[in-house]
Formats: C-alpha cells, sequence, structure tokens
C-alpha cells in the first residue's frame, strides 16, 4: 500500500538563506543532496510526497544579501529527477521561473477516519495569501514558516495549522502517519493549553502554550 509525505521549503541552492538560518550543512550541495537523500530513504517508488512550496528558484537567489552572488544556477528539475516517488509541489512565493510544474496553489486531502478534511498551502491560514478554500476545514498542512513553529491554532479561523517544512522536522520528510499522531496529541489539550494566534489591531498576535 503506498504511503503519503510531507514537507515544505527545500529551496535548493539557496546557499545565502541557509547561511542567514543558519542550517546544519557545510555547504549549499551538502544541503541539497541531504533533502533529496531524505525522500528516497524514507518514501519508495509507489508513494507519494507532497511538498508545499519554495522549491527552488531557478538562478533567482542570486539577487539575495546585497547583490551578491552567492546563489547557484540551480535546476530544480534535475533534483527532483532523482526522487522515487511521486512528487507534487504546490506553489509557494519563491517557486519563480524555477521551471517545476507546481500543481495548483492548495488542495484537499482525506487524511484518515479521524481527520477526513484537511488543506495543504504553502502558507498558513493566518496569512494574507492564503486561498480563501483553505479556510473551510479544521486542519491546514503548510510551510512558509521554517522552523518558527511546528503546529499554531488559528483562533480568527478556528483551524490548526501545522507546519511541515523541513526545517522544522531536521530535513527529513513527515509520513502521514506521524502527523495523525501529533494531531492526536494537540486535539487532546485545550486552546490555552497550544501555540496560538489572533488578529489585533491589524497585527498578528501569537500566544504560547
Amino acid at each position: 500500500m503506498s504511503k503519503r509525505f510531507f514537507t515544505s521549503d527545500f529551496h535548493l541552492g539557496f546557499e545565502a538563506l541557509m547561511k542567514l538560518e543558519k542550517w546544519p550543512f557545510k555547504t549549499i550541495e551538502k544541503h541539497d543532496e541531504a533533502l533529496i537523500r531524505s525522500c528516497n530513504e524514507r518514501a519508495k517508488a509507489d508513494d507519494v510526497i507532497y511538498h508545499l512550496g519554495d522549491l527552488a528558484m531557478y538562478g533567482m537567489d542570486r539577487h539575495i544579501d546585497n547583490g551578491a552572488d552567492n546563489g547557484l544556477d540551480v535546476k530544480p528539475m534535475e533534483y527532483v529527477k532523482k526522487i522515487n516517488a511521486t512528487f507534487i509541489n504546490i506553489r509557494g512565493n519563491h517557486d519563480l521561473n524555477n521551471r517545476v510544474s507546481s500543481i495548483c496553489d492548495s488542495m484537499h486531502i482525506f487524511l484518515s477516519k479521524r481527520y477526513p478534511s484537511v488543506t495543504l498551502s504553502h502558507y498558513p491560514t493566518y496569512d494574507r495569501r492564503i486561498d480563501a478554500s483553505c479556510l473551510h476545514a479544521p486542519i491546514h498542512f503548510c510551510g512558509h514558516v521554517h522552523s518558527q513553529w511546528k503546529y499554531c491554532l488559528d483562533l480568527d479561523h478556528k483551524i490548526m495549522n501545522v507546519n511541515v517544512s523541513c526545517m522544522a522536522w531536521n530535513f527529513r520528510i513527515i509520513a502521514a502517519d506521524e502527523l495523525i499522531c501529533l494531531l492526536d496529541l494537540l486535539f487532546k489539550k485545550k486552546p490555552n493549553e497550544l501555540f496560538r494566534c489572533k488578529a489585533d489591531k491589524g497585527k498578528m498576535r501569537f500566544f504560547k502554550e
């Protein structure tokens, strides 16, 4: 039986960002290789990997760091072809001109009997760029925030956001079963026991557990 995996924010070839966020790799090539290896070690040929945006920007990361030439001319399809499983990329804000076909901006999936309705998008539900169709399910998988948080309850929309960014999960893809276990733990808690957010006078406020 095939399995599903989730991840986001590979940022292939983005050396300037690696240095800025201090990712645990000596070179950007090591970073890129580790992510592809995680895909192939965990996912088999008949599995599906959902990557929720920011795969790479073809040649555009050179404009980071005051124009310094710190990026690589990354050709994302060369990396994607190395992945054994079916690889689905949902469009992120860095997926510009990267020559990888992003399937859409968002989608709905059936996760399990306990959690039948889950939306997928690059952005968390409190982001103004979120697709409105993602605001009608109780659970939302996203990326974009990198390692800022692993989950966040959006009090305004009453939606549990789960961050599947590779930075939040030790640069590895996450199996659906692992996310179901996390949701089981989260939904046993009261709202005031969770990391959560709420809009307040035009700004987003975050509250710790």
